[in-house]
C-alpha cells in the first residue's frame, strides 16, 4: 500500500490510529470537552496578558521577590498565545484570511531578496514521513546551505526562535530531536558564502 500525500505513513496505520483515537474518545466523551477547556478565549488572553504586564511593572519597580510569580505569568502567557497562533496557523489551512487578519503571514516574504541576491526558499512545506517530519522546499540560487529554526514558544517573538538544523540540501531535510506532542515552529532560509538571506513564513506542526 503505497504512502499518502503527505507522507505518513501507510493508509492503514492512519485509520488505525484513528480508531484507537475515536474509541479513547467515546469511552470518555469529557476528553474532548477538556480540550476545548484548555484553548483559551480572548477574555482568558486578556487575563494573561494584564497578569503579566501587573508582575512585571512590580518586578521592574523593585519588588525581586515576584520574580517567581513573573516567571510563572510569563510562561503561561506565550503558551496561551501559542496555542492562539498556533491554531489560527492551522485554520489557515482552510481560510488563509484569519492567520493574515492576524498578522502572522507575511504576503510579500517571498519577494524580498538580501543584499547578497539570496530569495527566500519557495515551495517550503513540512511532512511527516512516518514518525519523522522533514522539510522540502526549492534551491535558492547562490545558496551554500540551508538552515531550519524552530521555535516553542510565541512565533511572533524573535527571542523564541532557535537553530535547530543545517543542510547542504533543500529537497530533505530530517527534523529530529523534537519532543513527540508539542507543537513547533519552523521557519527557513538561506546561507551564501557572506550572508544569508531573508527568513521564510513560519510553519506549524506538532511533532509525533
Amino acid at each position: 500500500m503505497s504512502k499518502n500525500r503527505d507522507g505518513w505513513g501507510k493508509d492503514d496505520e492512519i485509520i488505525r490510529a484513528s480508531d484507537d483515537l475515536l474509541t479513547s474518545l467515546s469511552k470518555d466523551p469529557s476528553i474532548m470537552q477538556s480540550i476545548y477547556d484548555v484553548l483559551p478565549n480572548q477574555e482568558k488572553l486578556q487575563e494573561a496578558r494584564d497578569r503579566h504586564r501587573s508582575l512585571f511593572h512590580q518586578v521592574v519597580d523593585g519588588a525581586h521577590d515576584k520574580e517567581p510569580e513573573l516567571e510563572a505569568a510569563r510562561n503561561d502567557h506565550i503558551a496561551k498565545m501559542s496555542l492562539v497562533t498556533g491554531m489560527a496557523t492551522l485554520t489557515g489551512k482552510h481560510d488563509p484570511s484569519i492567520p493574515q487578519k492576524l498578522g502572522l503571514v507575511h504576503q510579500n516574504a517571498g519577494k524580498r531578496g538580501s543584499a547578497a541576491g539570496l530569495s527566500v526558499p519557495g515551495n517550503f512545506r513540512m511532512m511527516y514521513e512516518g514518525r519523522s517530519i522533514i522539510a522540502r522546499g526549492s534551491a535558492v540560487k547562490g545558496a551554500r546551505s540551508y538552515e531550519i529554526w524552530v521555535c516553542e514558544g510565541d512565533p511572533l517573538a524573535e527571542a523564541s526562535w532557535r537553530h535547530h538544523a543545517t543542510s547542504g540540501k533543500i529537497n530533505k531535510i530530517e527534523i529530529t530531536g523534537l519532543t513527540p506532542g508539542r507543537l513547533y515552529y519552523f521557519r527557513i532560509r538561506a546561507v551564501g558564502a557572506r550572508d544569508a538571506g531573508p527568513w521564510s513564513t513560519f510553519i506549524s506542526m506538532m511533532a509525533i
